[in-house]
């Protein structure tokens, strides 16, 4: 197994640029973390509803799922660095516009602007990632950029939980009030602020040949059975996280009956556990090969995601929590990387658009189809809908990459395929 010096030394070849871009998942990091603690309860202290609540998750990325092309090709056509600049840019206006007039129609256009800028966003962090590593520490920079930010996201949620009680102080309100939830998310909207002086820094040496914004379609078809096997497992687990992941903290609320500040140390710990889970994510992959490691770390997480939906036991439900969020979550950077290792220099962008509409597919219609069930069943269909989507997508892993690929090696020493099948 790789040894800690090694890993060290992958670390120490990331370039100046890729130096920066973690210092800015730090920064995004941090307000993430605050913002996924406190957006579901701003828009109940509102007076809507979970089914509307539902909706504005999905939005943003029902947004990227149909502007990722048109993102991609706008990486490509004005660079990696001015790309970033404009997503962020669209992102903070997002996020100031839903605090400042938060009626429904000006929520609903927060959330489709915080679409479009996250994608522009997430499109042109994958190549650039490429473009500015060599193979030899690429897992680690993608692992690395994973789990700083995760890491990030639990001074977030750590520092995050206890804000709403302190403006509650300043601003002589209730703690649940809207008032205290706007002046907590407005420290999102000046991290991703400050975010961007570090990405206006950025030396982006290679010149990018912008491409017809029909090239996706025609490198997916031109290479359309291995897009196929890459995007269909990503497709299943998306549809299956966005009906649970993003309603945990309510979860946590309406079962356990949890007051913030215990729910923001709660997912910061999870953060963090899963932050420190995602940089032994390159070690497993150069020990096992990236596609086995996502098999084996997701099929191992299901086991907890049952128990945390399913046993009614605070300590249990809080420790499958962790355990879960961890391992499902350390194979995440490693699947984009074989992702990306797919598409050749012209094509990176594009590659990152089709994994981003796929991935957003997925998130862009389950929160709004969880909602209602909440409303009506509560949480058990919905964790069974996570569950068995997961174990679909393990399978497809594990069957197109995995098995065959053994299936390969064995038939190359001289074996029966038969003996494999």
């Amino acid at each position: 197994m790789e040894t800690l010096r090694d890993y060290i030394e992958n670390i120490k070849r990331f370039s100046p640029e890729a130096r920066l871009y973690l210092l800015v998942s730090m920064l995004q990091g941090i307000g993430w973390g605050v913002f996924q603690l406190f957006f579901n309860f701003y828009i109940l202290s509102l007076g809507y509803q979970q089914g509307f609540m539902g909706l504005l998750i999905s939005l943003p990325s029902i947004t990227a799922l149909f502007v990722a092309l048109g993102a991609g090709y706008i990486s490509d056509l004005i660079g990696r660095k001015r790309a970033f600049l404009l997503g962020g840019v669209l992102s903070v206006a997002a996020q100031l516009l839903m605090l400042i007039v938060p009626t429904q129609p000006m929520l609903i256009f927060s959330a489709i602007l915080r679409g479009i800028g996250m994608s522009i966003f997430s499109v042109t962090a994958a190549p650039f990632l490429m473009e500015n590593s060599t193979e030899r520490e690429r897992t680690h920079l993608f692992s690395f950029s994973s789990g700083i930010s995760t890491m990030s996201s639990f001074l977030g949620n750590f520092l995050g939980g206890s804000l709403p009680a302190l403006f509650a102080i300043l601003l002589e309100v209730d703690p649940t009030s809207s008032p205290a939830y706007a002046w907590s998310l407005a420290l999102t909207s000046v991290l991703n602020l400050v975010a961007l002086f570090p990405l206006a820094r950025l030396e982006v040496k290679q010149k990018i040949m912008a491409q017809s914004l029909l090239a996706p379609f025609k490198m997916l078809w031109e290479h359309r059975n291995m897009m196929t096997r890459l995007l269909l497992p990503t497709l299943v687990l998306s549809l299956g996280a966005g009906m649970l992941i993003p309603f945990l903290n309510i979860f946590f609320r309406f079962r356990y009956a949890l007051p913030d500040d215990t729910i923001g140390t709660l997912f910061g710990i999870g953060s963090l556990w899963m932050g420190l889970a995602i940089l032994i994510g390159p070690v497993l992959a150069n020990r096992w090969g990236k596609a086995k490691t996502v098999v084996i770390t997701q099929a191992i997480s299901i086991p907890f995601l049952i128990t945390l939906g399913f046993v009614n036991s605070l300590p249990l439900a809080v420790a499958a929590f962790w355990i879960r969020m961890a391992l499902m979550n350390l194979s995440a950077p490693v699947y984009q990387t074989m992702v990306m290792e797919e598409a050749d220099a012209s094509s990176r962008g594009m590659a990152a658009s089709l994994y981003s509409m796929i991935w957003n597919l997925g998130r862009a219609v389950s929160p709004s189809v969880s909602g209602p069930i909440q409303e009506v069943y509560g949480f058990d269909p919905v964790f069974i809908s996570t569950i068995l989507s997961y174990i679909l997508s393990v399978y497809l892993v594990y069957r197109w990459f995995v098995k065959r690929r053994y299936h390969a090696q064995t038939c190359s020493m001289g074996l029966q395929p038969e003996l494999v099948e």
